[in-house]
């Protein structure tokens, strides 16, 4: 059987390499190299216009679907307004929110494997009509654990939920797990089970009970994709080996 191919949700932004300074789609090579070591081919999904590319379209050449960190989502896609230290919704942030929600409930639609990682878990909820805290800091929370500062990921234990997805591929608990966000779950969406918390008990993986393989995680495993990071990308590249066998 050939690999699976694995659609990876890239980023719209403005990128600088060698003496190029221009608008680019990019991702880390984290997830390039998490879906390659588990086996799989990653394959880059740039956002682009709604409207512009059908979701169908794109799924049809994929197997399984990575949806990607990255800024804050539109809090207007929750019924909030934009509160203090949130990422502004520019123009670009906004073609990559309707993209990636389309993707995925498409991807819902069909039974295909995902996996979201950090602003995919958010996505994950709010497309399912769960809500998000803006600040975790705001909330009470220590951010320290979470974001230490810009550019830096914090280190520390999810416990996972027993019985749960989440649980039988990553175990009791995972230690010294790479986070970098402030935002994190408030309500959670329907339909969807929690399934790790931080030491703190905020919420740090949720998934789709409903759904053959749809995981969520609010930390990087891409920041190590062959060490603490490969048991999510093994898991979902099998998935999406299984289903396509299917």
């Amino acid at each position: 059987m050939s690999r699976p191919r694995i659609g990876i949700c890239a980023y719209r932004t403005h990128a600088r390499w060698t003496h190029w300074d221009l608008a680019a789609t990019v991702i880390p090579q984290g997830y390039v190299e998490g879906v390659r070591l588990a086996g799989g081919v990653p394959i880059l999904l740039p956002p682009t216009p709604d409207g512009a590319t059908e979701p169908g379209e794109v799924l049809d050449a994929v197997d399984g679907l990575i949806l990607t960190g990255g800024p804050d989502l539109d809090p207007a896609l929750y019924g909030a307004e934009l509160e203090e230290g949130t990422d502004e919704p520019t123009p670009e942030r906004q073609i990559r929110d309707a993209f990636e929600l389309a993707l995925l409930r498409e991807a819902r639609r069909r039974g295909m494997p995902v996996l979201g990682i950090c602003r995919g878990l958010q996505l994950l909820n709010v497309e399912r009509g769960g809500t998000l805290v803006q600040d975790v800091a705001r909330a009470g929370l220590d951010l320290a654990p979470h974001r230490p500062e810009l550019g830096t990921y914090g280190r520390h234990r999810v416990t996972t939920e027993a019985g749960t997805a989440v649980a039988g591929v990553l175990g009791e608990s995972v230690s010294d797990i790479h986070s970098h966000h402030h935002q994190g779950i408030r309500e959670v969406g329907e339909g969807l089970v929690v399934s790790a918390h931080a030491d703190d008990g905020s919420i740090e993986a949720i998934e789709d009970p409903s759904q053959p393989f749809c995981l969520a995680v609010l930390w990087h495993p891409e920041e190590s994709p062959g060490a603490t990071g490969a048991p999510l990308f093994r898991a979902l590249v099998d998935a999406a080996r299984e289903a396509s066998a299917g």
